[in-house]
């Protein structure tokens, strides 16, 4: 299996690291209406937590003076999975491209962890309201024992998303200030519901789409369990790279100031 991952921008996991990057930052660098958290804060990962989901409503609208673009709608990286193993339940080479996913912005910070001075957080999300993925699809293999085949528009809805995000790496000095250096970042989801459409399967036939269609929902678990670990690494890889550059900018003392 290989991935294609192209876009800057790949979900709301991206956006809440955008602003965490920022969020305790010199306080001329943000918006005054924006919360910060200190080391010596005995709740420092309440406070994180907070300022983080106080910030999610007003990223609708994105952070120009931050170069944070909007998150509704969000660009979603591009994904092209390509199975190499035929006998696979679901064995279809699978793109999607010009993803536009909607309604992250009613998405929830559940939890936060991270000890301050270190250089690992973890954080939990969570989405109750249906988000929306639509964009363009090409899709060319078989699911169970029907062939699929087709390209055209996409809707891919969820509901009740959940996700956990965690990145973690080591200090790096530079210029007298010390940097996080982030090496390692990992995104597991869980899909509880997900409801696929794709227009224009088989070439537009009506009938075979429909039922193309109606047969992938009643086995969509099945779909989600095949492509999951392909949109996790396409998630995990974007974020890390932005992070890395965001992190790489600010020293860790601005970001999380001692007192």
């Amino acid at each position: 299996m290989t991935l294609d991952n192209t876009s800057a921008a790949a979900s709301a996991l991206l956006l809440l690291l955008v602003f965490a990057a920022h969020a305790s930052a010199a306080p001329g660098k943000l918006p005054s209406s924006y919360k910060t958290c200190k080391q010596n804060d005995p709740d420092f990962n309440g406070c994180l937590r907070a300022a983080l989901q106080y910030a999610v409503p007003s990223l609708k609208k994105g952070i120009p003076s931050l170069g944070v673009p909007s998150i509704d709608p969000m660009p979603f990286a591009s994904i092209k999975i390509e199975h190499e193993n035929k006998q696979r339940p679901v064995a279809a080479d699978l793109e999607f491209d010009n993803l536009l996913v909607y309604e992250m912005s009613r998405g929830s910070v559940e939890s936060v962890e991270m000890v301050p001075g270190s250089f690992r957080l973890k954080a939990h999300l969570r989405a109750d309201d249906p988000i929306y993925m639509i964009g363009t699809y090409k899709v060319d293999g078989k699911v169970l024992v029907l062939p699929i085949k087709g390209k055209g528009a996409c809707n891919i809805t969820t509901v009740g998303l959940q996700a956990d995000l965690e990145m973690w790496g080591e200090p790096l000095e530079r210029d007298g200030d010390v940097y996080w250096n982030i090496t390692n970042f990992t995104v597991k989801m869980d899909l509880p519901k997900v409801y696929l459409h794709l227009d224009n399967l088989f070439n537009g036939d009506k009938v075979l789409g429909e039922n193309m269609n109606k047969f992938l929902n009643e086995n969509v678990d099945l779909v989600v369990e095949e492509l999951k670990p392909a949109i996790e690494m396409a998630l995990a890889a974007t974020d890390m790279d932005v992070a890395r550059r965001l992190f790489s900018k600010v020293p860790y003392n601005s970001i999380f100031p001692p007192a």
